[in-house]
């Protein structure tokens, strides 16, 4: 599963991302992405969040890490913990 939220205009952002393990290794991840991607082909930009170690299986796919992404959560220490957020 995924999804794909747009303003209409500029930005598409790519996120939730899942296969259940059993079906892991079958590309479907690569077709849920890819798909997802041609969809949102028209806006200026597609922002993608990957969760951390999985940045290599998005770069396949044609994605470039960002320089500028900044994140406030709900929970930041949690998120701190779990390494999406830097703890500085």
């Amino acid at each position: 599963m995924g999804r794909a939220l747009a303003d209409g205009v500029d930005c598409a952002y790519i996120c939730d991302i899942a296969v259940h393990p059993g079906y892991q290794g079958l590309e479907l991840g690569k077709d849920i992405v890819s798909k997802l991607a041609a969809l949102s082909e028209d806006y200026r930009k597609i922002i993608l969040y990957a969760n951390p170690g999985k940045e290599g299986f998005y770069i396949k796919l044609g994605f470039k890490k960002m320089n500028t992404d900044m994140a406030i959560f709900k929970n930041q220490s949690g998120a701190a913990r779990a390494g999406l957020i830097s703890k500085d």
